[in-house]
């Protein structure tokens, strides 16, 4: 974000956000995850519900991973931080909500 590389700050995040995920479906679910991109599924298989933090729109940080794929897109989306910031913050959330969902030791 500092370095104004919204895109991949953006890319990172879904990534955070989607290898967590896997990690707890793993982890509490005892089965591999599927092979997918989309955070509202993995949320599903998960059995996470995310009401319980006031129902993010999820589903914008799973089109985030497409459009930062395509330069016209990365562009459109993600040309300030005004745009981006929105969406890291979600991200963030969430990221920690799962993290926090993990029995400690």
């Amino acid at each position: 974000m500092e370095k104004h590389r919204y895109g991949l700050t953006i890319f990172s995040c879904q990534q955070a956000v989607e290898k967590i995920l896997k990690a707890y479906i793993v982890e509490y679910k005892r089965k591999v995850p599927p092979k997918t991109h989309r955070i509202e599924d993995l949320i599903e298989i998960a059995g996470l519900n995310l009401t319980e933090i006031q129902n993010p729109q999820v589903i914008e940080l799973s089109k985030a991973y497409i459009r930062v794929r395509y330069p016209d897109l990365n562009k459109q989306y993600f040309k300030s931080k005004e745009l981006t910031e929105p969406l890291y913050n979600m991200a963030e959330g969430v990221y920690l909500w799962v993290k926090s969902k993990f029995k400690k030791p």
